[in-house]
């Protein structure tokens, strides 16, 4: 069973995750626009928070896709937006450039002057309290991206544990849902290997599962053998009762 931090949030509580965000403020813009380019790329919260504004990749005025330059594994690569994020993040960046911020990271700190807090350390926070300075155009931390969807989440109702992460299971899992294929899934997350898609994933239906494997057995961009090997890869990387199930629904008999 997957842990709780994996569960994928419904079509009905991403929108309530998001509706949640008061969007006035230049602050809820950014949010709004952090978290639904999250939730409809699959971007790691690690690779949004990288953004630089020079890594928008635009056509006509409208943004198409953004430079991922180092994912996990260093690898590079250029991710799709879709209408509804590109939308946001020029509303944020709209925002971004009244507030007469520069270039740099796209999802930055707009707040000036100090703040006191209490001082952390590896064990905690101790006695006394310290005082951060406040500057404008700095990457907004991991930290911060968490207790955001965290607090977002208890706003919205939202009874499961959400965290960054979250969003882009969830788009994984739409995605494997809405159409079937493992390797397309495997592609959008920019896993090396087929099977680490198939393990994550393994939470989904019997006959979700089973569809992907029977589209890879049947893709025509596959050579035939190639396609079994990965369909086989796919079926071993699965726990044990979840492949059982998966075996039976690939190969029962068609209705007639």
């Amino acid at each position: 069973m997957p842990n709780r931090a994996q569960e994928a949030l419904t079509v009905e509580q991403l929108e309530a995750l998001l509706d949640a965000i008061e969007t006035r403020s230049p602050t809820g813009k950014r949010n709004l626009a952090l978290l639904t380019l999250m939730a409809d790329t699959g971007l790691r919260v690690g690779e949004a928070l990288a953004l630089k504004t020079r890594d928008l990749v635009t056509e006509a005025g409208q943004i198409m896709a953004v430079k991922v330059r180092q994912g996990k594994g260093g690898k590079a690569a250029n991710v799709a937006v879709g209408r509804r994020a590109a939308v946001r993040l020029a509303r944020w960046l709209e925002a971004r450039e009244k507030l007469d911020i520069g270039a740099g990271p796209v999802f930055c700190t707009i707040s000036k002057g100090t703040r006191s807090r209490g001082r952390a350390t590896s064990e905690g926070f101790a006695e006394g309290r310290e005082v951060v300075e406040l500057e404008p155009g700095r990457t907004i931390s991991d930290r911060y991206a968490r207790q955001l969807v965290t607090r977002l989440a208890e706003r919205a109702g939202l009874e499961a544990r959400v965290t960054p992460h979250t969003l882009r299971h969830t788009f994984a899992t739409h995605l494997l849902r809405e159409t079937g294929n493992l390797k397309l899934v495997q592609q959008a997350l920019r896993h090396s290997d087929v099977t680490t898609t198939a393990r994550v994933y393994s939470h989904l239906t019997d006959n979700d599962v089973a569809d992907a494997v029977r589209a890879l057995r049947e893709e025509k961009s596959v050579p035939h053998g190639e396609a079994e090997t990965l369909a086989a890869e796919v079926l071993a990387a699965l726990p044990e009762e979840v492949r059982e199930a998966v075996e039976r629904e690939v190969t029962r008999p068609p209705k007639a």
